[in-house]
């Protein structure tokens, strides 16, 4: 354990001390759950608007990119 722990457990704490670390902790965690979150929705959007660009493609320049029609989709799964 480190010195710095140590002391920290060591200093009296006010009533209700621990109820606002646990609210604090429950902030934290929501936030960070939340970032989370967004930057999968972000993901998942990027992803579909490149799956809508290349469907709105042309045969020739699919084919001039290297892919056929009938693999978009699993490009994307």
């Amino acid at each position: 354990m480190e010195a710095g722990n140590l002391m920290y457990n060591r200093i009296p704490r006010p009533a209700g001390y621990a109820l606002v670390e646990v609210l604090v902790e429950s902030m934290v965690t929501g936030w960070q759950t939340a970032a989370g979150w967004m930057i999968a929705y972000a993901a998942a959007r990027r992803r579909r608007q490149a799956r809508l660009e290349l469907q709105h493609l042309s045969d020739r320049f699919l084919k001039d990119i290297g892919l056929e029609r009938s693999q978009i989709d699993r490009l994307f799964r």
